[in-house]
């Protein structure tokens, strides 16, 4: 995707900053090179709501810098290699879906395997 000149470097900004996690991304069979990453974990309740019972799930999502990660598709895999915060290192998402801002940064939905 062409990304407006105003936002170069803005994607490496945002992931060197708030970035909490080093992944590697597997774009069909192949492996790339590790990258930092901004990883979210968050706890939903009222997913379902029938007849007054709620289920509850968890979330996963995963921004990326947006430049040179176009070939990405549903069904490919992330791995966490390391965590700021010690939790979920080697565990593997598949991508359940994703969006690009148009600007700087990727956001995936995952699907914990």
């Amino acid at each position: 995707m062409s990304r407006p000149a105003v936002f170069a470097g803005m994607g490496g900004a945002f992931v060197a900053s708030l970035g909490n996690v080093d992944i590697e991304l597997t774009i069909g069979d192949d492996a790339r090179e590790p990258m930092r990453g901004i990883f979210r974990r968050v706890r939903d309740t009222d997913l379902l709501d029938l007849e007054g019972v709620a289920a509850e799930g968890i979330r996963y999502t995963l921004a990326l810098e947006g430049d040179g990660i176009d070939a990405v598709r549903q069904g490919d895999t992330v791995k966490i290699l390391a965590s700021d915060d010690d939790k979920n290192i080697g565990d593997v998402f598949e991508i359940a879906s994703h969006v690009d801002d148009g600007r700087a940064m990727k956001r995936f939905f995952l699907r914990n395997y």
